[in-house]
């Protein structure tokens, strides 16, 4: 059964506006196409009414509204007996002059259609490239540093260096009295500390666009041959931690006196803050 034969059976219940709104679409549909129906219409129009006939066989429902209604989970439209036993709209649109009602604009529906893959591939780049994203890891190390974890997830360990084989300068009388700790950032900084360490000695040259100083005192001991010895560097998500190991003298190395031992540690730029300074246990 073609299109011609399926649409013209309803040609009367159109004129009498009893069709359902999607049966009205089909017929709209078919009357912009096809001169024969729009002929038959008019002899209809033009001749008396009579009660609109029931088709044995309805066209069935477009692929693409198909689509639509599960992508926007719209309900499917009523059958035209539930149609039919629906108290009728007291105005109904007007027709054109083809005998074709007025529909509504298809492109909404294609618009979010589009907006809505548009916006799946947005999500699924975001969350494949999250990590790599700047600002994604600076949010998250702004809340982890304020004690807030994505989802309970602790940070992740993203570089260990080892520290053992960079440069450092010791000492064992400090002029602190107390055990300390400190971050050298700048030059000028390091001059004060260099001048308080070894007053009168030349001062190393640091490249501080690359590396950082730490400084560490130990505070008074009661022997000589405590030392300071830094371990690795830890670089966190969301901090940078430096670890280091007190060294206690042998039995045979011990020497009587109070000391009072320091270290100054060359370190690579920390990329996450804070910058944690601690003791192995």
């Amino acid at each position: 059964m073609n299109e011609c034969e399926q649409i013209h059976p309803l040609l009367r219940g159109y004129l009498n506006e009893s069709l359902s709104a999607r049966d009205r679409r089909l017929v709209a549909r078919h009357l912009n196409l096809c001169a024969s129906a729009r002929r038959e219409l008019e002899r209809l129009r033009s001749g008396p009414l009579k009660a609109p006939e029931t088709p044995s066989h309805s066209p069935s429902e477009p692929w693409d509204l198909k689509i639509l209604r599960w992508l926007f989970k719209t309900s499917k439209p009523p059958s035209r007996k539930e149609e039919g036993e629906r108290k009728p709209k007291p105005a109904k649109p007007a027709l054109g002059s083809l005998g074709k009602a007025p529909q509504p604009s298809s492109l909404k529906p294609i618009l979010g259609v589009v907006f809505f893959f548009l916006a799946l591939a947005f999500l699924t780049h975001f969350i494949q490239n999250a990590g790599e994203n700047s600002v994604v890891k600076g949010t998250q190390r702004w809340l982890s540093s304020k004690g807030f974890h994505f989802f309970g997830i602790t940070p992740s360990l993203e570089l260990v260096l080892d520290l053992t084989n960079l440069a450092h300068w010791t000492g064992n009388a400090a002029p602190v009295a107390l055990p300390y700790h400190e971050l050298i950032t700048d030059p000028d900084r390091f001059r004060v500390f260099w001048a308080l360490l070894q007053p009168g000695a030349e001062l190393p040259a640091v490249d501080f666009t690359k590396n950082d100083l730490v400084a560490v005192f130990l505070g008074p001991k009661p022997t000589a041959g405590y030392a300071v010895r830094f371990k690795r560097m830890e670089d966190y998500s969301d901090k940078t931690l430096f670890w280091y190991d007190e060294v206690a003298p042998a039995g045979n190395e011990a020497a009587a006196g109070i000391t009072r031992p320091w270290v100054l540690q060359l370190v690579p730029k920390p990329s996450q803050a804070p910058v944690l300074i601690q003791k192995i246990q």
